[in-house]
């Protein structure tokens, strides 16, 4: 009885996890980049379905795809900026749904060029 409990306890603690996928730059403050801003508040989704336990795509939900069809909204984009990622998930047993969201601002980098100047230079 003690074992059987012991293992309820050790299950009921256990977690899980699972890569939502990578990205390639991640940075606290979008204002430091040279971004030039394309779309404002768009969103893109990665989810998988199960029915009845059966899978009905591979995989788990993929970060990498989510990021890719909110880029795919203009052909100008190669960024989500200000970058907000959501984990929805719909568990009922005979249908289930996990969903990966990114919404942000769609943006692509633009060059910048930083010229420093001598010490004393325009000062009159």
């Amino acid at each position: 009885m003690i074992r059987l409990a012991t293992l309820a306890a050790a299950a009921a603690l256990a977690g899980c996890s699972a890569s939502l996928g990578s990205v390639g730059v991640l940075a606290p403050d979008a204002a430091g980049l040279g971004l030039k801003l394309l779309r404002p508040g768009v969103s893109g989704r990665s989810c998988r379905t199960s029915i009845a336990g059966l899978p009905l795509g591979a995989g788990e939900p993929d970060l990498r795809e989510a990021v890719a069809q909110a880029l795919a909204l203009d052909a100008e984009a190669n960024l989500v900026a200000n970058a907000e990622v959501r984990w929805r998930r719909l568990v009922t047993g005979l249908y289930n749904r996990r969903c990966v969201e990114v919404r942000g601002d769609l943006a692509r980098t633009i060059s910048t060029l930083t010229i420093r100047m001598p010490p004393g230079h325009g000062a009159h």
